[in-house]
């Protein structure tokens, strides 16, 4: 790149990366929130929520990723037009090259990061996730001992432990279920301990009853053990394999999985999606990237043009992005929505970088740019009449 691409690379860069960091905290910040109840029951420390919001960030960071650069490309563009630069470098002979190729590196370059995180990093990332939230449904058991009352593991799922016994066990441990819509399950055992086993930790409890409910005819069943133990990880018995999600396997594994496993025999439309997600993701930056050149790019003078142009940038951004996510989560059930999962990136990249080529630029239709102007101009007007009513408050004291 030579010197003006330089210049024109380092200010989207620079303001992609402070979109996608503002961008990814308050996305970050909703998903936080999800397992902010368990963790805050279970006593757990700040360097536990801290790693949880580390832990999400891959997730989080390839979904806005896109956007950031959309965003970051298309205010630097703007701005150099604003301050006439883009104008200079046409009126110098320079071609829509010199704007275009700066913007496009810094897309291929999120590109093959969005690609690492999300074939690579993220599946790992689920996997710890999973990991923390066990390990803090753990210690809400211990939690619970202590207090005595019944705490909250998750939605509808409750438990109580009535007193600590010698050498570490419980005493009086109930547990009510009542997550599924149809049935309620009731845990009762006179005795119980935590025990670890390699990833997980299991409840084992001894001498009690299970009660099943179904909530559409009442009738109830009791079931009852000598031994029980309970999967903290995805509250399950432990004697079952443990389930691990489409999103949470290994991208080898996704390729080639076993034919045993439970989701692949049960949900083998999951596997199918989370594969065409993990390889269609990365291609949207790019896409993003062609549409932020090609509304944001050209020399404009008339600055409801280059509002109107900005605007339907992010229009087309989001109808891309919203197909995307649609056809993707749609293409475990359908080889049509496979197909579409990866043309819809392709074709976009394909028509704006012919649109760039052929040098053909979108207008405004005169009377959408008159009724935009009128729309600004009746702001300013506004805005004027405010400011000559707050001063006039001012000099008349208030009164």
């Amino acid at each position: 790149m030579n010197l003006i691409e330089r210049y024109i690379f380092r200010r989207a860069a620079r303001l992609t990366l402070v979109t996608l960091m503002a961008t990814t905290v308050v996305v970050l910040i909703t998903q936080v929130l999800i397992y902010v109840n368990v963790l805050t029951d279970s006593g757990q420390a700040i360097s536990t929520f801290l790693k949880l919001a580390v832990m999400l960030v891959p997730a989080m960071a390839v979904v806005v990723m896109p956007f950031a650069l959309l965003i970051g490309a298309s205010q630097t563009l703007s701005s150099m037009n604003a301050d006439s630069e883009i104008a200079v470098i046409e009126g110098a002979g320079g071609s829509q090259k010199i704007t275009a190729k700066p913007i496009l590196v810094l897309g291929m370059v999120l590109t093959l990061l969005t690609l690492g995180i999300a074939v690579f990093v993220e599946p790992w990332s689920n996997r710890q996730i999973r990991t923390i939230v066990a390990e803090a449904g753990a210690d809400l058991v211990r939690l619970a001992v202590q207090s005595g009352s019944f705490k909250r593991l998750d939605e509808g799922l409750y438990i109580q432990i009535a007193e600590q016994l010698p050498g570490g066990g419980f005493g009086g441990i109930f547990i009510a279920d009542m997550r599924d819509d149809k049935t309620e399950l009731l845990y009762y055992a006179r005795r119980g301990v935590i025990l670890p086993q390699g990833e997980r930790e299991l409840l084992v409890m001894s001498d009690g009853e299970i009660q099943r409910r179904t909530v559409a005819s009442g009738e109830i069943s009791v079931i009852q053990f000598a031994s029980y133990a309970i999967d903290f990880s995805q509250f399950s018995p432990a004697g079952k394999t443990r389930h691990f999600l489409p999103k949470e396997r290994s991208t080898a594994f996704l390729l080639d999985p076993d034919p045993n496993d439970h989701i692949v025999k049960m949900r083998p439309a999951m596997i199918r999606s989370e594969l065409n997600r993990r390889f269609s993701e990365w291609l949207f930056p790019v896409a993003f990237g062609l549409i932020a050149v090609y509304f944001a790019g050209g020399a404009r003078s008339n600055r409801q043009e280059r509002l109107w142009s900005l605007t339907v940038a992010g229009l087309v951004a989001l109808g891309v992005r919203g197909a995307g996510f649609f056809f993707m989560n749609a293409s475990g059930m359908s080889r049509p929505m496979t197909v579409l999962t990866y043309a819809l990136p392709l074709v976009t990249i394909a028509i704006f970088a012919t649109l760039l080529v052929s040098g053909r630029q979108l207008r405004i239709p005169p009377w959408l740019d008159s009724w935009g102007s009128a729309f600004l101009a009746w702001a300013e007007r506004q805005r004027l009449a405010l400011q000559l009513r707050l001063a006039g408050y001012r000099a008349g004291g208030g009164a």
